[in-house]
């Protein structure tokens, strides 16, 4: 996941909204596969961050540099990208990666995690509407 992101962010980004959403479905299909001892890793760190304040101050610059890659790689499609909305975006991919890590078939189901391709693409259709230029 780190390793997949700093390439997103190094690199020109997406060149439209297919590419874009192969970026994020394959995101997301690494947490639950190679990506998962990371992940795991990490969310404990973040638990262990709301007890101590250090901690977090340590982790803030990792967060906060989600929210600014895939902002940029939003930018990069070239979506009407607003804060608020690149936002959304990026906690809704935040928020699949406890139910990708711990959710069975049921629940990935009701979360629509099911099918990645089809979560990303409702995603982006959902805070970007085709035919949205604002």
């Amino acid at each position: 996941y780190a390793a997949l992101t700093a390439r997103a962010a190094a690199g020109p980004g997406p060149a439209d909204r297919a590419e874009l959403a192969a970026l994020f479905r394959t995101l997301l299909a690494n947490v639950a596969g190679p990506g998962r001892p990371r992940l795991l890793a990490y969310l404990e760190l973040q638990a262990e961050a709301a007890r101590r304040p250090w901690l977090s101050a340590l982790l803030d610059p990792m967060a906060s540099g989600d929210f600014a890659g895939f902002e940029a790689a939003q930018w990069s499609a070239g979506l009407p990208v607003t804060r608020q909305r690149a936002a959304a975006v990026t906690l809704a991919l935040h928020a699949a990666i406890p139910h990708l890590l711990a959710d069975g078939p049921e629940t990935l189901a009701a979360a629509g995690l099911d099918d990645l391709d089809r979560f990303v693409r409702d995603l982006l259709d959902a805070v970007y509407p085709t035919g949205t230029t604002d």
